[in-house]
């Protein structure tokens, strides 16, 4: 399915109209309330699915070292253009990547951001990227997800592919699997890590507001291991 998904997104990317410039509001409250606040070191930062590097854009502007993966590389060529052109002391470095199989070695990131990758994947998919999140984040590190839930109205519609995992039709994503994550999947595909918080974000639409938007927003910590 890689292939698949790979031309999936450069054929989004393609057409442009669809695309976010500006970070996510949750990314920016992460950024903010856990790292900031907390005063956390923060060496360097991996946005997975950087897409065209709205976040690597903010992430940099704040003073933070970031690095990006994207499985199309029509979204990289975009965010290296966006990125050139914007104001900052280095560019960013931006590598064509997978997060089942993330091209960087084991500990290398304080902070791993991952918005809205692991919900268009197959379950078994989804836990292989939790593997290689936590391979790749230091003893300590963070990790900020962004994920669909159960709540969401599209959860249901389309074409079942397995348990809570559809491919909708009509949308700005056709084609791609679509999986809905509820509470209990989220806490044990999380198990090397604590939380350090998890919300329920939702938008309503549509006629009469009938429609349900519903994203996970989960922020966790790599439980370091005792050793001896």
């Amino acid at each position: 399915y890689i292939q698949q998904w790979e031309r999936e997104w450069d054929e989004f990317y393609a057409g442009k109209e669809d695309i976010i410039w500006h970070p996510s509001e949750s990314v920016v409250r992460f950024i903010n309330s856990t790292i900031k606040k907390e005063g956390k070191k923060v060496d360097r930062i991996l946005d997975i699915g950087c897409g065209n590097g709205r976040h690597i854009s903010y992430l940099a502007k704040e003073g933070f070292p970031t690095c990006g993966i994207d499985i199309s590389q029509k979204s990289l060529d975009i965010a290296t253009k966006w990125l050139s052109a914007d104001t900052m002391n280095a560019a960013p470095e931006l590598k064509k990547g997978c997060v089942t199989a993330i091209p960087y070695p084991d500990e290398y990131f304080d902070v791993v951001i991952c918005f809205g990758v692991l919900d268009h994947l197959f379950f078994d998919d989804v836990e292989t990227a939790i593997f290689e999140i936590d391979r790749v984040l230091k003893p300590e590190g963070l990790v900020f997800l962004s994920l669909r839930s159960t709540r969401d109205t599209d959860c249901g519609r389309g074409d079942e592919m397995e348990h809570n995992t559809f491919v909708i039709n009509g949308n700005v994503e056709e084609g791609l699997p679509q999986h809905f994550f509820d509470a209990v999947e989220i806490k044990d595909i999380l198990v090397n890590f604590s939380l350090k918080y998890i919300e329920c974000e939702e938008r309503l639409y549509g006629d009469f507001l009938s429609y349900i938007y519903s994203r996970w927003v989960v922020a966790a910590e790599k439980i370091k291991i005792a050793h001896g």
